[in-house]
């Protein structure tokens, strides 16, 4: 598709990578319905800040009652 970041889904479950110099994301379920690829599906959701060449995403999840944040960094190199 010629894009430098992808977002997917239908897995219900929280990934992100980087892979022959794209960045694929897929957000998870924000409800953390139940799927067959994920039978304990966690609830999570991303929020990103693109700034350029510079991705930051937030992946917000709620592991065990609590809200957990990471922080994940991408920079398109230019080729």
């Amino acid at each position: 598709m010629g894009v430098d970041i992808l977002v997917t889904g239908h897995t219900h479950r929280f990934e992100a990578y980087e892979d022959q110099g794209r960045f694929y994301i897929n957000p998870g379920s924000i409800t953390g319905s139940y799927s067959p690829y994920e039978p304990r599906s966690i609830p999570s959701f991303v929020l990103m800040d693109i700034q350029g060449r510079d991705v930051i995403i937030y992946v917000y999840q709620l592991i065990d009652g609590e809200v957990k944040v990471d922080r994940i960094e991408y920079h398109k190199d230019m080729e």
